[in-house]
């Protein structure tokens, strides 16, 4: 029988060097201020996972550590299992410091200054960066908004492609929409790129957490071609918060790029894990089912209550619905305010930190980004701060 966990429960995690929590005056101005917009949850990690570290941490010396068979067969079968992908273990590397170091790695790799590398838009801000400061050609397709729904513009695509880019960036589900893309349009997506010779790096890191009614489909399970031209990039820290303990795993099906990518991690010397990310991840991958299908369930019913709150209360502000993701991507261009004046409206008078649309794109502007994945309690808070700035701010 499965444990029954408490997500109602308030955690608190000030002065425990939380990112999202004690960083407040440094990067708001304000210490009494409600933290929604870094991507991980305020909740417990399942027991099982907690229990894998302290015994890991009983041992008294904490030295350069191997991954296992034990730890291999954990991502091979969870991958199988959950997402209905078939993974030869050949296949699978790691980046200890996070996907996005993958992405930066696979970058330097695949092209070379002044290359293009597409982005849909909007999307997770490093991603631009990376593209940006490592001298490559960052070229725009341009996510298409209508009747609250996000969907690619293939038109454009198309057109983007056909001029000569190297690599595809794709964020599957998307952060910070929360779309998830159906099989068809994986499919076209990827028939493009290889009519094209354009490499396709996915980000899937959020793929462990979808909403019931969606499927997350892996990019390189669709056909043996879509492998051998992408790598996907997954990791437990947005499924399981395990943000602090930096692990990623890392599927390049084409031997030729991966013998390249683990070159440089030997070189770099990011080929060592983290001891205690990997017996987390160990856990979470073979222990940890109920606790994410219960956080999941959660996180959706935390979802519905703020539709139906701002269509009652706050219908100003409108909910882009999200397939997947513990965030919520939030249209505000009717309150007729953009970029740093939107973000201290929220701030000085209704107490609470998004993330701010125009950190993923011009396309962002006049939207935010919030974090879902805290109790109920913490929702309702926020809430009736918001709303009563609102109707001040109508007044």
């Amino acid at each position: 029988m499965s444990k029954k966990y408490n997500f109602d429960e308030y955690v608190n995690r000030k002065n425990t060097a939380s990112f999202k929590w004690d960083g407040n005056m440094e990067y708001f101005g304000k210490e009494d201020i409600i933290p929604m917009w870094v991507a991980d949850m305020d909740f417990k990690c399942a027991e099982p996972i907690q229990e894998a570290v302290r015994e890991r941490a009983h041992h008294p010396i904490y030295g350069y550590s191997i991954r296992t068979d034990n730890y291999l067969n954990a991502v091979l079968h969870w991958l199988r299992r959950k997402h209905n992908f078939e993974v030869e273990k050949e296949w699978i590397t790691f980046t200890p410091p996070g996907v996005i170091y993958a992405v930066y790695t696979m970058i330097q790799i695949l092209t070379e200054k002044n290359n293009s590398v597409i982005i849909q838009s909007p999307n997770y801000d490093p991603l631009f960066d990376i593209v940006k400061k490592t001298g490559r050609k960052l070229v725009i397709n341009r996510l298409q908004y209508k009747n609250n729904k996000y969907t690619l513009d293939f038109e454009d695509l198309e057109e983007k492609i056909s001029q000569g880019a190297k690599a595809i960036i794709l964020s599957n589900p998307n952060n910070p929409t929360g779309r998830v893309w159906k099989k068809w349009e994986l499919e076209k997506l990827g028939n493009l790129c290889l009519k094209n010779n354009v490499f396709v790096i996915v980000d899937e890191i959020y793929s462990d957490f979808i909403f019931k009614g969606n499927s997350h489909i892996p990019f390189a399970s669709i056909n043996e071609n879509f492998a051998e031209n992408s790598m996907l990039c997954y990791s437990t820290n947005k499924g399981f918060n395990l943000g602090g303990l930096q692990m990623s795993t890392i599927i390049i099906p084409s031997e030729k790029l991966r013998n390249k990518f683990n070159e440089v991690m030997r070189v770099t010397q990011t080929r060592l894990d983290n001891i205690f990310g990997a017996v987390a991840l160990e856990a979470a991958y073979t222990k940890c089912d109920d606790w994410l299908e219960q956080v999941i369930d959660y996180v959706h019913s935390n979802k519905k209550y703020i539709i139906d709150y701002f269509n009652e209360k706050i219908p100003r502000l409108k909910v882009v619905d999200s397939e997947g993701t513990f965030l919520l991507w939030i249209d505000c261009t009717a309150l007729n305010m953009c970029c740093e004046d939107l973000e201290r409206f929220f701030i000085d008078k209704a107490g609470i930190a998004f993330s701010q649309g125009y950190e993923f794109g011009q396309e962002g502007k006049g939207f935010v980004r919030m974090n879902i994945a805290c109790p109920i309690s913490t929702i309702k808070k926020a809430l009736m701060q918001l709303e009563k700035a609102i109707h001040e701010l109508e007044k």
